[in-house]
């Protein structure tokens, strides 16, 4: 379901007074905390982070260095930047703690600390409440106080002697980030005055590229101490390495290019050798095993098709022409034929011949693979030889192989170490390797404002006073939950219509409805209460029974109650009402019956009908009033004696109408409802809530054959004026209809 864009403008419609004068106030406020801000200065420098350095120590090795691509090593600039140690020198050289922007005055207090007053205080009226000794839990209060207090004092103490809260507004102000993918670092700083703004960036950048240095220097320094002692240590290894690897070639009688290498190789060339043996054999083992196959199987065709040989390939020609001449010539004159017999001659005498030639080719493979089998064979005794003869070669030649590589790795060291020496040497001088960061751009004094924008802050607030104003009018009506629309009512009680009442305003007629119509009987609320009786209660039959309740106090139950009985009054038919509503009672007050008998004397047994039933010439209906609360009466009130006292009052009336207690206040309207004929239920637009129809739904379920829904005191040109959904559309067309003076007049 999409949002219901009606509602969000009726609800925005309705607040919009409120809505304009929240944005009114929090944008002048916004205007006037923007006025009041001072124009701020932003001066910036550009650092590259590049760590390309030419080598010029080896005139042979002139190499340009790997560039870092991590973000990593720029980051840690950045951290190097903000370090406590390069600000602290900034702001010793800018001599910032005198400065009023980092350290302002303090302000002209009138001794201590908040919480030192405070605790002073409390200590003047313990002294004065309980004469200097107090109770132990103000005692300690007192006591924690001054404890609170000596910290804060020992906090300010240890704050004014270093420069930490300094630091702490340069880094509020300082912005150092990576400009984009690049290796450029962007240092900016922001403060109220040009000059300072420059000479901060133009301190941390210098104080920066002298720590840089120091640090570099200080790494060369330690480095090259720690190569020298190195390199000593590497070449007496070395030489040692040296001269154990000539005393075990002695030793082994093994010389560098001698008789042991070439032994060797004449053993891996033997081996060689045996791995192609090898595979010949397997091919010539396999051919043949596949033609002796073959020939057992008389398969001379497979045999044939599997032997590489121009005479048996020529033989098979000669065969399959002569067979192809003997088909075709057979089917023409038959097997007797002299050409026929010719024919068949030759191909047997050409398969023999081919046979003949396949026997010689399966020998000679046979030989093939013999010989092969022969070769594999005295190539494994030769390596076997060699292995015996030159085993103790072998074993001498292992360790001098050892010494050797310990040897090259030792020497290769040392070689890679002395190279890094004389670079680590030259380090120290910058023009041979300059900084890894370099300035691209120097800081320079502003001559325009960088902020505040003013427009921006003040466009700002008016959209946060306007978002403010909207939450704060839709939680409004969120919390309220106001019925406002005949939906409402239906969806969550499921009746099936809702009448609607409109709103009139009758000077001196205030909360008694049943005057509005006697004095406007044309109105279209008159007209509205017509409709209610003809459509929906007229049907009650000679002697019917009207509940009149409502879900809270206030919704116009008991006026409405009048009006349905004038109405009925004029309608022809003897109406009494009964007031039902014992703790709260409007019609002893409207009708002054306060001091007459009522319904919970009849019901206690102290007045008879005719007793409790009054009249008023104000109204043309009879009146039986709540009379006295008592314990009794509620205790007798139940459907049975609104049975009897229905049946007593039938003969005088053709209608009872009772108006009873809210439904959710107590049970009273309960009984009377299920006693009654018709139910009407009053709703007040505007005045009940959603929470309330929630709980006379969840009373149990709702006879709805019986159930009639009123809602009351409707303001139909203010509901049709902010969009609520219902009947409100035509306000206007029945507006100008009912407008008429004409009509208006009682004839």
């Amino acid at each position: 379901m999409g949002p219901d864009f009606r509602f969000i403008l009726r609800v925005l419609g309705s607040h919009k007074w409120l809505i304009a004068a929240i944005v009114v106030v929090l944008t002048g406020l916004s205007a006037l905390g923007v006025s009041t801000l001072k124009d701020q200065y932003t001066s910036e420098a550009l650092l590259l982070v590049d760590n390309r350095q030419v080598r010029v120590v080896r005139e042979v090795e002139q190499v340009v260095g790997a560039i870092p691509t991590e973000d990593a090593a720029i980051l840690s600039e950045i951290e190097i930047l903000k370090s406590p140690q390069v600000l602290n020198q900034v702001v010793n050289d800018l001599q910032l703690a005198q400065h009023p922007e980092f350290n302002p005055p303090a302000q002209e207090d009138e001794t201590l600390p908040l919480v030192e007053r405070a605790v002073a205080y409390g200590r003047d009226l313990a002294g004065r409440f309980w004469e200097g000794s107090p109770p132990a839990p103000v005692a300690w209060l007192l006591s924690h106080g001054d404890e609170v207090a000596q910290d804060i004092r020992a906090r300010e103490a240890h704050a004014a002697l270093g420069n930490d809260q300094i630091i702490a507004r340069i880094h509020r102000k300082l912005d150092v980030a990576i400009v984009g993918r690049s290796r450029v670092i962007q240092v900016r700083f922001t403060s109220k005055e040009p000059q300072l703004s420059r000479d901060v960036v133009d301190g941390i950048v210098r104080r920066y590229m002298e720590t840089r240095q120091q640090m570099d220097r200080d790494l060369s320094t330690s480095a090259i101490s720690w190569l020298q002692d190195r390199i000593v240590l590497l070449r007496k290894e070395v030489a040692e390495a040296d001269a154990k690897v000539e005393e075990a070639r002695v030793k082994g009688g093994l010389l560098k290019g001698g008789t042991g290498l070439m032994a060797q190789n004449e053993l891996e060339q033997t081996r060689l050798r045996l791995s192609e043996a090898s595979a010949i054999r397997a091919r010539s083992v396999a051919q043949a095993d596949t033609l002796e196959r073959n020939l057992k199987a008389g398969n001379w065709n497979a045999i044939g098709g599997s032997i590489a040989s121009p005479v048996v390939a020529q033989l098979r020609a000669t065969v399959a022409a002569i067979s192809t001449e003997m088909a075709q010539l057979s089917r023409q004159y038959g097997p007797k034929h002299p050409r026929i017999v010719e024919l068949q001659g030759r191909l047997n005498e050409a398969n023999s011949s081919l046979q003949q030639e396949i026997r010689r080719e399966i020998n000679g493979v046979r030989e093939a693979a013999q010989v092969a089998v022969e070769q594999e064979t005295a190539l494994r005794s030769m390596i076997t030889r060699m292995e015996g003869s030159y085993a103790t070669m072998q074993e001498q030649a292992i360790p001098l192989r050892t010494l050797e590589s310990e040897a090259t790795a030792k020497r290769q060291l040392l070689d890679s170490l002395l190279g890094r020496l004389e670079e680590v040497e030259a380090q120290k001088d910058s023009r041979a390797f300059p900084a890894a960061v370099k300035l691209v751009s120097a800081p320079q004094v502003p001559h325009e404002p960088s902020g505040p924008f003013r427009v921006l802050l003040l466009l700002a607030g008016f959209v946060a006073a306007l978002a403010l104003a909207i939450f704060s009018v839709f939680g409004l009506e969120l919390l309220q939950r106001r019925i406002h629309t005949p939906d409402a009512v239906r969806r969550i009680l499921g009746v099936g219509t809702v009448h609607i009442v409109p709103h009139h305003s009758d000077r001196g007629a205030k909360g008694r409805l049943y005057k509005i119509f006697q004095r406007h009987p044309f109105s279209l609320f008159s007209e509205s209460l017509r409709a209610l009786f003809r459509n929906h209660l007229s049907d009650l039959g000679p002697v019917g029974a009207l509940a009149v309740t409502s879900a809270r106090p206030q919704d116009g139950k008991t006026s409405l109650t009048l009006a349905v009985a004038q109405v009925a009054s004029q309608a022809g038919r003897r109406v009494v009402v009964v007031d039902t509503d014992f703790r709260r009672s409007r019609m002893e007050g409207l009708f002054d019956l306060s001091t007459k008998k009522g319904l919970s004397d009849w019901i206690a047994g102290d007045a008879t009908l005719d007793e409790i039933v009054h009249t008023s010439d104000d109204v043309p209906f009879a009146m039986v009033p709540a009379g006295k609360l008592n314990p009794m009466t509620l205790d007798r009130f139940n459907v049975d004696s609104l049975v009897q006292l229905m049946a007593g009052l039938s003969p005088s009336f053709d209608l009872v109408v009772f108006d009873t207690a809210p439904a959710l206040a107590v049970s009273d309207a309960r009984i009377v409802c299920g006693a009654a004929s018709k139910v009407l239920f009053v709703t007040r637009w505007g005045h009940t809530t959603a929470s309330d129809l929630d709980a006379v739904a969840d009373l149990g379920p709702i006879d709805h054959s019986k159930f009639v829904c009123v809602m009351t005191d409707v303001n139909l040109k203010k509901a049709a004026s902010k969009g609520y959904q219902g009947p409100y559309n035509s306000y206007v067309a029945t507006r100008k209809y009912y407008g008429d003076q004409t009509l208006r007049a009682a004839p």
